[in-house]
Parts: C-alpha cells; structure tokens; sequence
C-alpha cells in the first residue's frame, strides 16, 4: 500500500476587502448558533498562473456555531488580468486555535488576529468556461488564513481589509 501523502502545488494569494457595515445576521437558529451574511467589496489575487481581482458583490454566508466554530460558505467572481471570469465557491472552518477569546474578539470587535491564532481551512470549488483556466475545475484546491501588511479589521476608504489567504492544489 501506498501511504505517501499528496504534495501540494502554491496557486494563488487572495487579499479580500468587505463591505463596512455589510454583516446582517439571524440569531438564535433553531439547530443553535447563528447564520450571518457579509459582503465583499473584492479584492486581489496573484500566483504563478493566475492574477487578476475578486469582482464586488461575492457574499460570505457562515453559520456561526454554538461551539464557537465559524462553518465557511463564501462566493465570489473572480476576473484574471486576461479577461476571463472564474467562480469559485469555499467551504471550511474557522476556529481560535487555543483561546476562544480570541475568535469572539476577531468576531465581536474586527480585532486584527494572527494566522497563529486562528484555524481556517477551506476546499475551493471553481467553475469557468476558459479552456486556460479550467484546470481548476479538475483539481481539489485548499486555503488557509495567513498573516497579512494589511490586518484584517482595518479600514481604508469605503472598504475593510478582510481575511488573507493562499490556495494550494492538492496533487
């Protein structure tokens, strides 16, 4: 049997920006927790084979668990720098490592938090009808939150600095 691990490939870095003020949400869900929705204002993205910017509009819906876990379910509309649009859709988790004051922090203040601080896995599905990028259709793509020049939680402009995270695929 075959026991090696896959290998991972660098795809890209994602810079998001939010909507301020954007986050609604409907407490008090009957399975417990709490369903939010927060909109993206965009962002960037930049790797090896692919650049470009998140267009505004994508949408994060997460469920907010009672055990204080964040369940992930973000949309957005990306645009390569060649024109090409590619949708992409994660799933994931995202939970303090070992103090749970730091997620309400992170949740109920927009404090900046490390990407020591705080687990968050996401699989990234994509669709596309470019025969150049549609690669992405084909492989399993995984992120994670790393640190970032901009903290998540600023402000500059009409937009807040969201998450930073790089995506990887899974060979």
């Amino acid at each position: 049997m075959d026991y090696r691990a896959p290998g991972l490939e660098y795809v890209m870095t994602m810079h998001l920006t939010l909507v301020p003020g954007s986050l609604a949400k409907i407490d008090n869900l009957p399975a417990g927790g709490s369903r939010w929705s927060i909109s993206l204002a965009g962002g960037t993205f930049e790797g090896p084979e692919l650049n470009g910017r998140v267009l505004p509009g994508g949408i994060e819906n997460p469920h907010f668990r009672p055990d204080n876990v964040l369940v992930i379910n973000a949309r957005r509309l990306l645009e390569t720098n060649d024109g090409e649009r590619i949708y992409m859709q994660n799933r994931g988790f995202r939970r303090a490592y070992r103090d749970p004051a730091k997620m309400s922090a992170w949740l109920t203040k927009s404090e900046p938090v490390s990407a020591a601080d705080m687990y968050l896995r996401v699989v990234s599905t994509f669709e596309t009808s470019s025969g150049k990028y549609d690669w992405l259709t084909r492989h399993i793509v995984i992120g994670m939150l790393i640190d970032s020049d901009n903290p998540s939680g600023s402000v500059s402009g009409n937009t807040l600095h969201g998450p930073t995270l790089r995506y990887f695929k899974v060979l």
